[in-house]
């Protein structure tokens, strides 16, 4: 129990009178209203209560309980099943990490006597295909918005802050108007994921569209940046489909049309561009190098074409070559 909890006198049970299906889905209400306790994204949440109702199922398949589910159930019998039904390893990742939580927290509130979910670990994930655009199809895309249309500005520069900071669809969609800073050229990302704040700098073409789009946009009694054109915030999944679609338009083949893309674009061109991976990690948001390390080792071939046209070796080499003739 969290010591604010435990100081307010809070204390979780079950009710004994009831299924072992209701009090399953007791268990998930308290541990999913700490998780709020706790600040928790949005996204978090919802993720936490996918998989714990996918672990209900499986109790039912089973004919267990949380009082007669064991550690082996865990470890062996759902890891294994999921195997068999060729499941990702992301998602598998995904209902242990669920698990891990939830079964703690039972633990620790005195709910269960011990933690189920101790001995559960991990499976070794599959590298991920990772997307990016070249040049000319970014290009490509961000020709698709007719800029002389609300709709197509706001698409066009939304786009562009993608392209420019490399953030992720989730933290372009929670922009808000304050969280832009012109004078310094930085876009405050309060809350990316893990709840972990950053600032991430723009240049002046991006500076230029947010602004022109700002003023399109207008006023409005929220601070969201993003508006539709029945003036309402622009949410996540149109933002996934209008990115889609320009994709689609402009030809993309063989590279997955996505906000995402977007994001491995920036870090492809960043590394190109003679950005190093320390810096790449704080703009992208992430924890620990290793997806960072991962760019540098799928763009390993392109950084060695860069490195022949900017190697200071090559360089010297041609003006010495210059003084000999």
């Amino acid at each position: 129990m969290s010591k604010d909890k435990a100081d307010a006198g809070v204390k979780l049970s079950l009710p004994a009178d009831v299924s072992s299906r209701a009090q399953f889905s007791e268990a998930v209400r308290l541990f999913l209203m700490d998780c709020r306790f706790r600040n928790l994204s949005p996204m978090t949440i919802e993720g936490y209560h996918t998989y714990l109702r996918a672990l209900q199922r499986d109790l039912d398949q089973w004919g267990l309980s949380l009082n007669t589910l064991t550690p082996k159930d865990l470890t062996v019998r759902m890891v294994n099943e999921m195997l068999e039904q060729g499941f990702k390893s992301n998602t598998i990742n995904g209902k242990i990490r669920t698990c891990q939580q939830f079964f703690k927290f039972l633990h620790l509130e005195g709910i269960l006597d011990a933690n189920l979910a101790e001995g559960l670990k991990p499976i070794k994930s599959e590298r991920k295909m990772v997307h990016t655009f070249t040049e000319e199809q970014v290009q490509a895309i961000l020709r698709q918005p007719d800029r002389t249309t609300f709709t197509g500005l706001r698409d066009y520069t939304m786009m562009l802050v993608l392209l420019d900071t490399g953030m992720r669809v989730n933290e372009l969609t929670q922009m808000k108007i304050s969280h832009i800073d012109f004078e310094e050229k930085t876009i405050h990302i309060p809350m990316g994921k893990g709840r972990k704040f950053r600032v991430v700098p723009i240049q002046q073409t991006c500076v230029n569209a947010l602004k022109e789009y700002l003023e399109e946009r207008g006023e409005h009694e929220f601070d969201d940046l993003w508006v539709t054109v029945f003036h309402q915030p622009f949410r996540r999944y149109g933002v996934i489909q209008m990115i889609s679609g320009h994709c689609q338009k402009a030809g993309i083949k063989g590279v997955q049309g996505s906000a995402h893309t977007f994001r491995h674009t920036f870090a492809k061109f960043f590394l190109m561009n003679g950005g190093d991976i320390f810096t790449l990690q704080y703009l992208l948001g992430h924890t620990t190098l290793e997806m960072t390390r991962y760019y540098v080792e799928l763009f390993s071939k392109d950084l060695h074409k860069q490195h022949e046209k900017c190697s200071p070796v090559e360089h010297l080499a041609e003006d010495l070559k210059e003084e000999v003739q």
